[in-house]
């Protein structure tokens, strides 16, 4: 039977962060991501799929949340505020050094009061954030406790990743798309187009990676990976 493409060890590992002598301790939250396709098995990739992929780096995430809490000096609104993902005291959060305003409160007699920077996290595991920590107002609590953002991708993912992206097949000639990401895994910093052409050769080599090709026409390709180099 066909098997897929798919990638290999994916570890995640959490990364220490700095922590805050006079406040909670508060962790960036990061994921180790490495691995690379398998080999010595039949695959399968449509054009456009990636063939040969080989990576290692460190993923970070950020997140937009639309919200409102309760502290000293009045209730405060975040809209579309941009969160980092950081472990706050243990819980799952995020940072931001937005600034965001109060409506006021008896306390500041109306006079709107500015929260410069501050966390919101999770202090009971229950997916929801509940408390919430500042620079000019500490240790407060969500008042409704809100959804977690969306945690996505952020643009401070940093490591490397090379990878075959399969182009089709113009009568002999076999087309690949290889890409190196260096530090920003966003874009990449090298992109170049290789041929094959499959009258000469089934056995086709990319910088020491051996590729057999079994069946290719401009819907799919099957193929194995034989051996690899593509050191990171």
């Amino acid at each position: 039977m066909i098997k897929y493409n798919k990638l290999l060890a994916i570890i995640p590992i959490l990364i220490l962060g700095a922590s805050c002598a006079s406040g909670p301790s508060m962790m960036p939250f990061n994921e180790r991501m490495q691995g690379e396709t398998e080999s010595s098995v039949e695959l399968r990739a449509y054009v456009g799929d990636i063939v040969f992929s080989k990576y290692d780096y460190t993923e970070r995430y950020e997140g937009r949340l639309t919200t409102s809490f309760k502290a000293t000096g009045g209730t405060y609104e975040a809209n579309d505020v941009l969160y980092t993902r950081t472990l706050v005291n243990g819980g799952d959060g995020g940072c931001t050094n937005t600034t965001i305003y109060s409506g006021g409160s008896l306390l500041t007699y109306g006079i709107d009061m500015p929260l410069p920077s501050h966390c919101l996290y999770d202090s009971n595991g229950d997916g929801l954030l509940d408390k919430g920590y500042g620079q000019a107002v500490a240790d407060f609590k969500l008042k409704p406790h809100v959804p977690m953002p969306q945690w996505i991708q952020s643009a401070a993912t940093t490591g490397t990743k090379k990878e075959l992206i399969y182009q089709g097949r113009d009568g002999d000639t076999l087309r690949l798309r290889y890409r190196e990401f260096f530090r920003d895994i966003v874009r990449p910093s090298y992109d170049q187009t290789v041929e094959y052409n499959l009258s000469e050769a089934t056995e086709i080599t990319f910088r020491g990676l051996g590729i057999t090709i079994i069946e290719a026409d401009n819907q799919f390709l099957i193929y194995t990976v034989n051996s690899g180099t593509l050191e990171l």
